[in-house]
């Protein structure tokens, strides 16, 4: 169809329906705009404005910290303190040697003197082991109050499970029985391969 033909057409068509079909044309264009254009870059918008708000989330979040810890490296030496102390009280080994050189400083500052320290057996738990340890000690009753005192406020976690105090002249003799504890389990030794050569023993089923 040429260029004449064309406009004689459109010079046929009656008017009202030309603005109708200009009205669906530009309907059409809208619609191809706003699915090819307008659309995605509403969810691109969302979804900055999302990360925006979980970012001020997070600044906020960092701001409290800093208010509520305005001295840092005081609040990180707290910290590294606050863990040593945890792991004195329950160190990832037994290390019974350290316990007992505490013990003894504990009774010649309190004033007892230590007559016995028997060691049972580490028993492994859900996590954790644990050690029972008898402890005695003669001594005044103020002195043996002092010595249980320091037991209760020691660095090393420990329970008291049994108590036995006996009279001996002016002095207490006092048998403790504690628990100590340390931190997870030790990992089982692996199975070591028999040695090449070394002759297979069959069971008496064959199997």
């Amino acid at each position: 169809m040429g260029k004449e033909q064309l406009l004689s057409f459109f010079k046929e068509i009656s008017p009202k329906y030309l603005i109708a079909l200009y009205m669906v044309l530009m309907l059409a264009i809208a619609v191809i705009v706003s699915s090819v254009v307008l659309l995605p870059q509403e969810r691109r918008i969302a979804e900055k404005q999302q990360q925006l708000q979980q970012e001020k989330q997070k600044v906020g979040v960092i701001e409290s910290f800093i208010l509520s810890n305005p001295d840092m490296d005081k609040h990180l030496m707290d910290l590294q303190q606050s863990m040593n102390r945890a792991e004195m009280a329950l160190p990832g080994s037994m290390d019974v040697s350290a316990f007992m050189a505490q013990i003894e400083i504990d009774a010649r500052e309190a004033g007892v003197k230590i007559s016995n320290v028997k060691p049972g057996t580490i028993a492994d738990r859900a996590g954790y082991r644990e050690l029972p340890v008898e402890i005695s000690v003669d001594g005044t009753f103020f002195a043996t109050m002092s010595f249980l005192k320091k037991l209760e406020d020691g660095a090393r976690f420990s329970v008291p499970a049994a108590f036995l105090i006996q009279q001996k002249q002016n002095l207490l003799s006092t048998r403790i029985n504690l628990q100590i504890f340390a931190y997870g389990v030790p990992p089982r030794p692996a199975a070591t391969a028999a040695p090449p050569g070394t002759p297979v023993v069959n069971s008496p089923t064959g199997r």
